[in-house]
């Protein structure tokens, strides 16, 4: 699959998508997630399977420990295995947002019927996919999942070549490439 220069003509913005144990644990759900991702234009930058311990989970959704929810959620974030990827296009962070839907998961079933939630998603925990919720929450939520990925660096020497390239989906990686000159 290549990608013009016409199709990523703006800056391109980065996010996280996490796709939840819930999901992760059918593989053809997790395909035709991956493919959802590749259908809506993200370039996928980096992925990864991963598991969670709970202090993982604890670090991560720390600024929820008073909620209601939070044990629970805990609890199930460090239940089996996740995938995460940094994803980027235009306007990601709202994109990825529109496309997982409303939170609750009955919402999402009656407001966006077509939805990531609304089509997956069991429960208000388990409804399959975490995205964040704006640029800044992105690049930290980014650093969390991948300490070793620079979002500024990227920004500054990839994202250029992204945007204005051709870009190649590696299909054995599962991830986007720039494509070489032949």
């Amino acid at each position: 699959m290549f990608l013009t220069t016409g199709r990523l003509s703006k800056v391109l913005q980065l996010t996280l998508a996490v796709i939840k144990p819930d999901a992760v644990a059918h593989p053809l759900m997790l395909e035709a997630l991956h493919q959802r991702i590749l259908d809506n234009n993200f370039v996928i930058v980096r992925y990864k399977d991963l598991m969670w311990r709970r202090r993982d989970s604890e670090r991560f959704y720390a600024e929820h420990s008073e909620r209601f929810f939070y044990q629970r959620l805990v609890e199930f974030m460090s239940s089996g295995p996740m995938r995460a990827y940094v994803l980027a296009r235009e306007d990601a962070v709202r994109h990825w947002r529109e496309l997982m839907g409303p939170t609750k998961v009955f919402r999402a079933r009656y407001t966006s019927p077509a939805s990531i939630r609304a089509q997956f998603g069991l429960t208000d925990t388990r409804n399959t996919t975490h995205g964040s919720d704006s640029p800044e929450s992105a690049q930290r939520e980014i650093g969390f999942f991948f300490p070793d990925f620079s979002a500024d660096e990227w920004m500054e020497k990839e994202e250029p070549s992204f945007r204005s390239g051709l870009i190649h989906y590696d299909q054995e990686n599962k991830i986007h490439t720039l494509s070489t000159p032949s």
